[in-house]
């Protein structure tokens, strides 16, 4: 009875243990009164502590799953065989340590992942359709502009943060795969709680029973916006060094057709010869023509028809007062 008292007591004392090292001190603590046995952890690397008087008459070294290292019984005069109260004790120490050492292994590998999601701005997703649950990364809810789990983003949550404008086409590019199975890329835009426009760049894939129905959906989404906004600044800078060129050509081509042309026409008109500027005038007259037709450029059913260059005010060719 005392027995299955202990070991009830150490499996009780095992299992709340919250990690790894709790475990073996709850082990280190509750083994020797169970067995009638000192017991000592050994980390890996380091060597056993020297057994005090009496000496042992037998040790036992049992390795621990994974690198929790190795419990070694020293029992106080010798035995035959295994001892079927220190296996049984053993297993449920090493069970908690496996469990413990899983659980430390998964929490670090979701760091990790954590970690990378949010130096790549990229998060990831699993919704499950029939109970329209949907797991998100830790890194999915700061993109969105939410603090870590704290909401289910079901699939009407979703919608409802995706600009107005993309809805219909997102809602499209999901039934299409639900539809047919396969995997889908989109880029969306979502608002953010403080009305911040974000860009996703987002894919993912539909996950079927044995017969064909769709069971989830799971992608990832990274988030692109400083590259979106980059390459809207860099054709924005295109477009202005481009209208700069355009104007240049125009300022350029005016000085070279007109300006020039009625600063011709001054001239021969200071030296009284009539007919030299009449035909500078001229000529500046056509050149004006030729020019407006390259700007406006008009297509074949968009001809300029009378009037259609009349100004609202008319121009003044009042010579400017001499500056005081």
């Amino acid at each position: 009875m005392d027995e299955l008292v202990g070991i009830t007591d150490l499996a009780v004392r095992c299992a709340r243990a919250e990690d790894v090292v709790q475990v073996l001190e709850a082990a280190v603590s509750a083994l020797p009164a169970l067995l009638g046995a000192a017991v000592q952890h050994v980390p890996p690397g380091t060597e056993p502590e020297p057994w005090g008087p009496p000496v042992p008459a037998r040790v036992d070294a049992h390795e621990l799953p994974g690198l929790a290292g190795t419990l070694l019984v020293a029992w106080p005069e010798q035995r035959s065989g295994p001892d079927p109260m220190a296996a049984a004790a053993l297993a449920i120490v090493d069970t908690a340590v496996g469990r413990r050492s899983a659980q430390a292994e998964h929490a670090d590998l979701a760091a990790r992942v954590d970690y990378a999601q949010h130096l790549a701005n990229m998060g990831d997703y699993d919704w499950h359709i029939a109970s329209d649950t949907n797991r998100w990364s830790d890194q999915l809810y700061r993109i969105y502009g939410h603090e870590p789990q704290s909401f289910n983003a079901s699939y009407e949550r979703f919608l409802s943060m995706l600009h107005p404008d993309d809805r219909d086409r997102i809602t499209a590019v999901h039934q299409e795969a639900y539809r047919t199975g396969e995997p889908y890329q989109m880029t969306e835009r979502v608002i953010r709680p403080d009305g911040e426009l974000r860009y996703l760049a987002s894919n993912g894939q539909v996950l079927m029973d044995a017969g064909g129905t769709p069971l989830r959906f799971r992608g990832t989404c990274i988030d692109i916006t400083d590259r979106v906004l980059a390459e809207q600044e860099r054709e924005e800078a295109a477009a202005r060094a481009a209208e700069h060129a355009y104007r240049r050509r125009q300022a350029l081509e005016l000085n070279d057709s007109v300006v020039q042309g009625l600063v011709a026409a001054t001239y021969a008109l200071e030296l009284e010869d009539l007919d030299q500027a009449v035909r500078h005038v001229a000529g500046t007259l056509g050149a004006a023509r030729a020019m407006m037709d390259d700007l406006l450029d008009p297509g074949e059913d968009d001809e300029l028809a009378p009037g259609d260059l009349v100004r609202s005010a008319p121009a003044s060719f009042d010579e400017p007062e001499p500056e005081r």
